[in-house]
């Protein structure tokens, strides 16, 4: 685990977690300018980056880590967390712990679903596509339209060269079968859920999520895919968060 800090440590902080197979500057990097009045921290998730040593075992081990992070660095309290995708996920999973201090948090297309027997076949796939872009060949569109949603290439454009097809199978482990903890809902503060208007997998997350925080406030971003608003469109994005962290 490494963690990129911006700005002025005085200012309220907000912690950013990136997508899995990406990074977190490939992520975040076009938005940071717009969070010059935030002190930053960037998550570089293990196995994904070149400051991170290895390929990424364990995603609640990760979790611990960020915990660890934030109490040694911040008493165990920060004003916001992000997280996109595997991210997000994340986030889901440190709030629902209730062992650090959140105040407002943004789940940008968490994947909360179990997939069941349905994990193994999608983490071969997944790795194989992710290897296959990184030999330089072609994935076949209609796969990346169901997947990642009608036209997106943004995903692929955020990838991770680097990564490692243990990393991709240990992430999806987490993510395919992930249990939301009961501990969420304890959690009161507001948490502001964003996806794009062609993701299928996070509306259905979105619903599970409301059970344990129904004031969770969903937001759906018309014609975009995975990650598609973040990559295509870093100053709304950005905006989109500033307003609610205010």
């Amino acid at each position: 685990m490494n963690y990129l800090s911006y700005g002025n440590k005085q200012n309220k902080t907000i912690l950013f977690i990136h997508g899995m197979a990406s990074t977190a500057l490939l992520c975040y990097e076009p938005i940071l300018k717009y969070f010059e009045n935030y002190y930053v921290i960037l998550v570089e998730v293990d196995g994904h980056g070149s400051n991170t040593k290895g390929d990424l075992t364990n995603l609640k081990n990760c979790c611990d880590d960020i915990e660890k992070y934030i109490d040694d660095n911040f008493d165990g309290h920060i004003y916001g967390l992000s997280g996109f995708s595997m991210g997000a996920t994340m986030a889901v999973e440190l709030i629902g712990r209730g062992n650090i201090s959140v105040e407002k948090v943004v789940l940008d297309a968490a994947f909360t679903i179990k997939m069941g027997i349905k994990t193994k076949p999608y983490e071969f796939c997944f790795s194989r596509a992710i290897r296959r872009i990184q030999q330089g060949k072609k994935i076949p569109q209609f796969l990346i339209d169901v997947v990642m949603g009608k036209g997106n290439n943004s995903v692929i454009e955020m990838l991770d060269q680097n990564v490692s097809s243990d990393t991709i199978i240990n992430a999806c482990e987490f993510v395919l079968k992930y249990d939301v903890p009961i501990g969420l809902r304890n959690y009161r503060n507001p948490v502001l859920f964003l996806r794009g208007s062609r993701e299928s997998y996070p509306k259905k997350s979105a619903i599970i999520l409301k059970k344990y925080i129904p004031q969770l406030e969903e937001k759906v971003l018309k014609g975009m895919g995975h990650g598609q608003y973040l990559h295509e469109h870093p100053y709304e994005y950005a905006n989109e968060l500033l307003y609610f962290f205010k």
